[in-house]
């Protein structure tokens, strides 16, 4: 029948344009006719209209435009098609479905009435729309996110712009959220790809040195990748909180911006006690937190956060997540230029805080040249800096100003007599120059030599061995043993006439060996140490591409032939062990001991175990020796699609009792919110209170 219709409907055609194309043929050649593949349960040409009709099932094939509907008539004079009924309407994997509308095969554009458009997470429909599939323009229109549900936030609009999976223009926009629509926003651009609204969370709880409190973060966009909003805490105990937020990206690769700011300000009327330094916390309190990050093309890129808080308290008061990892702010600001073996920066350091001590950079200046083939196989690496420094007066410490120019080259020499050794001699030398000495002089220049080797040993081994079980195929295990030396006898000089600003920091781990890495270069002690050092992997075959690693074993010590009082010869040995022989399960174990006394200094681990759908647990330790002794679980465990079961518990040996215990129920609602309920305990004298009850509740970003 179809056929029948079709060279039908093709003779007619040919036989209305018989004269006018016999009266063009005599000046130009006779266009290309090209009929569409149209297909229908019922097939009827309307001679009045020079209409075809298609009804039930009716499809349209016209290049790559597919459309399908109960019922399309297609208009050969207009090379247009009107369907009626379940509209879809498909262009190389875009795809539009509305009740009905007008489609034109030649230019493309199309009017339609209550069009569905999108795609996940973010979705629109509009009562009336016009345009073409680049640019549609939607009236009357809503824009949801994941599913369609009254709970699901969502955005009305008189008029809307859709062009390239962007909306590019919006008037009289409503957010709603719990199925009304009650905040006004402003015009605005946004790329459906990204996050509109990037980030909101409600809290409610009760904690004793809060009271009842409510908290919530809110981030909505005012302009193509730029968002504005505020962060609110209400404390029954405290107060008001307050404070504009907002967030900020535009571009990818290599030239993109990134950037956020969030703060807070109480009349604080409850009970603040004392801060770190032991003076009374103010009642106006307020933090700014902000950080920025920008590439400028492959070369450029400029780094800088900032943040502000009136008291060493108000995070750990009202924002203990984000205290605890970071309990001493910093604000810097860094520009890098990066040419093809070289690095210049600018790097400045401030401190707008005054309850703890920071190295102040205002500015330093540096040029790094990286390892760099030299002629005769040597490689040099050089660096040169100048800084103002500076250190506030601490407690009964005076304040401290240093304006230093410091400058390091180095050249290396690798040899590599056997495939499995490698001996590389070094050497180098740094000059620092204090332009505000101390101890009698008004200038000093400090000269230092450095001389020593890096040797490395290769050995590798391979066993045939399978396990199905655990997906090892093949073992391959690699061992490097390494030893490194750095001589330096008069890295110590001149500390009586040197501004002690970039100092040494407490820490547990072996620092850098030679004075070339060490950034406390104005403590520096002699140097004549000798470093041991052993690297061990073992490896698989991966199913995919190379191998994985299955463990690794690391262990290094320092043997000091000149050494500062109270150290021994032979440092502490540090130990890191990991072990990863599947998706599912990690260990890692990082030790330090003396040998001399066989004494344990610290041990920290962690055994995670996972199963991807149905549980996970952590087991955890931290030691360090006269110091703490705490172990740590944590547990989850998802019930069904909709509840998973937290807890967490930390336990402290030296003073037998649980510093914390937490417990909490985690709940998704469709696709859009989770909701967490958690009551915590809390054990031992601390600022923070020994009970607290909370419901969080998180949109997840769309």
């Amino acid at each position: 029948m179809f056929r029948r219709v079709t060279r039908l409907l093709a003779a007619l055609l040919c036989a209305a344009l018989v004269p006018a194309a016999f009266l063009r043929a005599q000046t130009e050649p006779a266009p290309i006719v090209r009929l569409p593949d149209a297909t229908g349960r019922e097939t009827v040409y309307d001679d009045a209209t020079k209409q075809l009709v298609l009804r039930g099932d009716a499809r349209l094939v016209y290049g790559d435009i597919i459309l399908t509907a109960d019922e399309i008539r297609y208009d050969r004079a207009a090379n247009s098609v009107t369907a009626k009924g379940r509209f879809i309407l498909t262009n190389v994997g875009r795809r539009l479905v509305a009740d009905e509308g007008i489609y034109n095969l030649t230019t493309g554009f199309l009017q339609v009435r209550n069009l569905r458009v999108g795609e996940f997470p973010i979705y629109l429909t509009g009562e009336s729309v016009e345009g073409t599939f680049d640019r549609m323009v939607f009236t009357n229109a809503t824009i949801f996110f994941r599913e369609d549900a009254a709970y699901a936030p969502s955005i009305k609009a008189r008029r809307v712009t859709y062009q390239q999976g962007r909306i590019v223009a919006g008037e009289g926009l409503q957010l709603g959220l719990l199925g009304g629509h009650f905040i006004n926003l402003p015009h605005f651009e946004h790329d459906l790809r990204t996050d509109l609204i990037s980030y909101f969370m409600a809290k409610v709880g009760y904690r004793r040195n809060l009271g009842l409190f409510g908290e919530a973060d809110l981030r909505i966009p005012v302009a193509l990748g730029v968002r504005l909003g505020a962060d609110v805490g209400l404390y029954s105990a405290r107060g008001f909180m307050i404070g504009p937020a907002a967030a900020y990206r535009h571009g990818g690769d290599d030239n993109f911006v990134r950037g956020n700011f969030t703060s807070g300000y109480i009349n604080d009327h409850g009970d603040r006690l004392t801060d770190i330094l032991g003076a009374p916390v103010p009642e106006e309190r307020s933090f700014i937190e902000a950080w920025h990050r920008q590439q400028l093309g492959s070369r450029v890129s400029l780094n800088g956060q900032f943040t502000y808080w009136s008291d060493s308290e108000i995070q750990r008061d009202f924002r203990p997540r984000n205290f605890f990892p970071v309990q001493q702010p910093d604000s810097f600001l860094e520009g890098v230029y990066a040419g093809d073996n070289f690095l210049v920066s600018a790097f400045a350091r401030v401190h707008p805080n005054r309850y703890h001590r920071i190295q102040e950079r205002l500015p330093e200046i540096r040029f790094d040249l990286l390892p760099h083939a030299a002629p005769a196989g040597f490689y040099e690496r050089a660096t040169a800096s100048f800084a103002v420094l500076e250190e506030d007066a601490f407690l009964n410490v005076p304040q401290q100003r240093s304006t230093r120019l410091d400058a390091y080259y180095g050249l290396e020499r690798p040899f590599a007599p056997a495939p499995w050794f490698t001996f590389t001699p070094v050497a180098g030398g740094r000059v620092t120059h204090y332009a505000d000495a101390r101890g009698g002089k008004d200038e000093y220049t400090r000269t230092i030599g450095e001389i020593g080797f890096d040797a490395r040993f290769r050995s590798s081994a391979t066993f045939d061995y399978k396990n199905d079980a655990w997906e090892i195929d093949g073992l391959r295990h690699l061992v490097e043993p390494r030893l490194s030396y750095r001589y330096a006898p008069k890295a110590d000089d001149g500390r009586a006439y040197i501004p002690n600003i970039d100092r040494r920091v407490f820490s547990t781990y072996l620092q850098p060996l030679s004075i070339a890495d060490q950034r406390n270069i104005d403590d520096l002690d002699r140097l004549d140490t000798l470093r041991l050092s052993l690297y061990q992997t073992l490896q698989t075959r991966d199913k995919l591409y190379g191998s994985r690693d299955l463990a690794t074993f690391n262990l290094a010590a320092d043997y000091r032939f000149s050494r500062s009082a109270g150290q021994r010869p032979l440092s502490d040995i540090h130990t890191e062990i990991a072990v990863m022989p599947a998706t599912w399960m990690r260990l890692e174990v990082y030790q330090r001991f003396t040998p001399q006394n066989s004494t344990n200094q610290e041990l920290n681990y962690a055994l995670e175990l996972i199963d991807q759908e149905w549980w996970s647990v952590r087991v955890s330790s931290h030691f360090l020796r006269n110091d703490y002794e705490e172990y740590a679980l944590d547990y989850r465990q998802r019930l069904n699609e909709v509840f998973d079961v937290v807890g967490r518990w930390r336990y402290d040996v030296k003073r037998s009792r649980f510093n914390e215990q937490t417990y909490g129920v985690w709940q998704r609602l469709g696709q859009t919110w989770a909701v967490k309920y958690e009551a915590s305990f809390f054990e031992g004298p601390r600022r923070e209170s020994s009970f607290g009850f909370n419901v969080e509740v998180e949109l997840l970003k769309f």
